[in-house]
């Protein structure tokens, strides 16, 4: 143990101290790098298969920016909602309205989904959810669904 004489080497240490308190609590009690990068989805993208099939086209929720992971769930509504509801249409058989709104019917196909894939079922859209799922391929010419993978 070390015995601290001086008064000003007292107040230091409980400065440092007070100081690595409640930098630790800060530290706690931040969000994730990894969840701080998330956006929510706002748009259904078109990502086109250049190197494996440049015929065909996926359409899969994204966000505007620079990160490639998004997030979607109950009461938004957009082109990327529109976006989930049609693959989950075409490529696990559900017959959802490709209204864009995440409803309850949205919520309870994609639980289902999760469990399917597993991944964790909370019905709310994410990266691992996203990686998980196949994606339907859609022909550049015709627009048609060739597959799901």
């Amino acid at each position: 143990m070390i015995k601290i004489r001086s008064g000003r080497a007292k107040s230091a240490a409980a400065t440092g101290a007070l100081l690595a308190g409640l930098l630790g609590g800060a530290l706690a009690g931040a969000p994730s790098a990894t969840a701080a990068d998330y956006a929510p989805c706002s748009y259904g993208a078109t990502i086109y298969n250049k190197v494996t099939n440049p015929t065909s086209y996926k359409y899969i929720p994204y966000a505007t920016g620079a990160t490639p992971n998004c997030w979607l769930d109950r009461g938004m509504s957009n082109t990327a909602v529109r976006a989930l509801q049609k693959n989950l249409n075409s490529c696990y058989g559900y017959k959802l309205a490709t209204d864009g709104i995440f409803g309850e019917l949205t919520e309870s196909a994609l639980v289902s989904v999760q469990k399917k894939v597993g991944v964790v079922a909370d019905g709310d859209y994410g990266p691992n959810t996203k990686n998980a799922m196949v994606w339907a391929n859609y022909s550049v010419e015709t627009g048609a669904r060739i597959s799901c993978n």
